[in-house]
Order: structure tokens, then sequence, then C-alpha cells
């Protein structure tokens, strides 16, 4: 598969939906940021390069995140940690996978569903943050396989807060405002360490050393041509099993909440983070978009009695089912599955 590895060439604005209060407010970086921003650099410079609105009617981010770029002009995918494995150890060589689980007669809970992630461990430990599987661990992951210290990266390895100082001025005096400053957070890849794209539905392409604007104060980021190595999935074993996770490559827009629609099988259990909220600014229209609450990207989702192979497949090639026209184009929904460990 051939994608687009898109370097910055300086510090990223990655606002999330988090808006400036008194003065001294703090602006949160967001990392990974939303898709909607790669989908933005794209269209806008195809429409630099003579595409119209019309010619993108038909555009779709199919693939979106982050990634580190090879000399050889390949790229290794790297996943936040999928939400069914925890990691205790700070040597890293604990990673265990959630087990859903029927709960005991006697026990109440407020959870939805018929099975429980349960981690079962010897002592109790405080989960180690911040972690990212590397392309082996994604590898083992997809298998169901163990996830070992050599697949783990943690988010300092790829990225550093630089958090910058603002002061507003004052138009009348021509001099910095009294009490009005800020700090917002900012992402300093680190050296090879970039976002990686691909799209559909668009006659011109973007090719090597073109440049796009990413994030905030529209910073440049240099365009590469990349290939991916293709991530297997064990259909045969799904299909005998007659069930599998169901993996958030990209945030979740669903109709549910959380709970994703049209996928072929029962929901049985599910481990996901607190709900986000996706907002941003239509340029076409000159106004807000709708705030809307996601499943955050890492989000798993067990599912029972698979009903039909074929729609599954379709599923992981198209995103789960999303009514929004335009968050499907900007590559919200995407998903990989594996099998049930």
């Amino acid at each position: 598969m051939s994608a687009l590895f898109l370097e910055p060439h300086d510090v990223l604005y990655l606002r999330g939906n988090k808006l400036f209060g008194n003065a001294g407010a703090h602006g949160e970086a967001l990392m990974p940021p939303w898709p909607s921003m790669a989908a933005g650099a794209i269209r806008s410079r195809l429409m630099a390069e003579q595409e119209t609105v019309a010619s993108l009617a038909n555009f779709r981010l199919s693939h979106f995140g982050l990634a580190k770029r090879n000399v050889d002009g390949t790229a290794e995918v790297l996943w936040p940690l999928p939400a069914d494995v925890i990691v205790t150890s700070e040597t890293l060589d604990d990673a265990t996978y959630f087990k859903p689980t029927e709960l005991e007669n006697g026990i109440a809970s407020s959870y939805a569903l018929p099975l429980l992630p349960v981690h079962a461990a010897d002592k109790p430990g405080k989960p180690v943050s911040g972690l990212w599987l590397n392309q082996q661990g994604i590898i083992a992951w997809l298998a169901g396989k163990s996830i070992k210290p050599a697949h783990l990266v943690h988010s300092s390895q790829l990225w550093a807060s630089d958090p910058r100082l603002g002061i507003a001025l004052d138009v009348q005096k021509r001099s910095a405002a009294d009490g009005k400053i800020h700090t917002t957070e900012t992402i300093a890849l680190a050296n090879n360490i970039g976002f990686i794209a691909a799209s559909t539905g668009h006659s011109r392409q973007l090719g090597n050393g073109d440049f796009v604007r990413l994030g905030g104060d529209g910073r440049s980021a240099t365009v590469y041509t990349v290939s991916l190595t293709t991530l297997e999935t064990d259909w045969q074993r799904i299909e005998s099993e007659g069930r599998f996770r169901l993996l958030l490559t990209t945030p979740g827009l669903f109709a549910e909440g959380w709970q994703p629609e049209g996928v072929p099988g029962d929901l049985v259990a599910v481990a996901v983070s607190r709900a986000q909220t996706v907002s941003g600014w239509d340029l076409r229209t000159g106004k807000p978009k709708a705030a809307q609450r996601i499943a955050p990207t890492g989000s798993v989702y067990w599912f029972d009695k698979l009903a039909d192979l074929q729609r599954l497949k379709n599923l992981v090639n198209n995103g789960v089912s999303l009514n929004d026209p335009t968050r499907r184009a900007e590559g919200f929904n995407h998903c990989r599955v594996a099998p049930w460990v």
C-alpha cells in the first residue's frame, strides 16, 4: 500500500476541543490529533493544484496515524496501545490482555454488556501510560500473541511537549495588553517521526517534496511517498471461531455513543476510555462544526456470533458505519479486527 508521510518542519499546534479561559490559561495539545487535520491539509493542497470542491466530492481519508519513515522509502505504522492490553511494570515485561469474563452471581454493576474485561494478575499495579505499539507489536496484537518489551515504544521517544508563551496586544497602545497572557502546548516530533495518510476520491496526487499546512498556524510539512507493509488479519481463524476483537484506529463517531453500528456480530464486551469531543471550523460555510462525542482511538470491542465474514472484511476496508458524510471523508471510524485472545 502506498501512502503519504507528512514530516513537519517545526513544532505543531494540535489543539483539541478546549477553549482558552481566563488570563494565564493553558492550551493543551491533542496527540494523536484528529484525522480531520490530515484530511484538511491534503484537500487544501489538492485545491491549490486545481482540484475543486466538486472534484473532491468523493474525497475520503482512508488511512491516518503516526509512523516512522525509513531511509529505504518505507514507513512503519505506530498505534497507541490498544485498550485491551495493560502494562504495569516499568520494565514493560508484563503486558497482559484483558479477558472478557462473566460476572459472578451477586456482583452488581452498571456495566451494560454480558462480559466484563478482567485483568487477572498476581498483584495490583498501576498501568504504565503513554505506550505505543511499533510495527512488530501491531503484528503480534493482530495475531493475538504476547506483547513483548521490544514491541513497545514510549511516547517520549516519539515526541516532546514544547510550551509556548502568548501575549495579547493592545491595538490602541501598540503594546502588550494587561493581564492577557497564556501558554499553548506544542508538539515537537522526533526525527523521522511524522503522520501517515492515504486518501481516495481525487485525480491529482501529491508527491515527494510537496508541502502541506498542518494544525494551528498552518505549520509546514514536507510530503514523502512511502510504502506500507500490509498488516494481515487471520480471517480463517475468525471464521472458524465465530468471534473477534475490533480496534478503533481512528476515533469512533457513533449514533449510540460508544457503541459501533453495523458490525456483523453480537457485542459482548468493551474496553473504551473516557469519551472525547470533536468539533472544528467549516471553511465552506464559515461556521463551527457541531460538537460531537467520540470514542477514542485504541478502544477495543469484543464480538461473538459472527454473522457475515464478507461484511466484516468490508467494514475493515470502509470503516464502521457513519452517517455523517463530512466526518466519513475526514477519516473517522477506521478500524482493524483480530481474533479473540
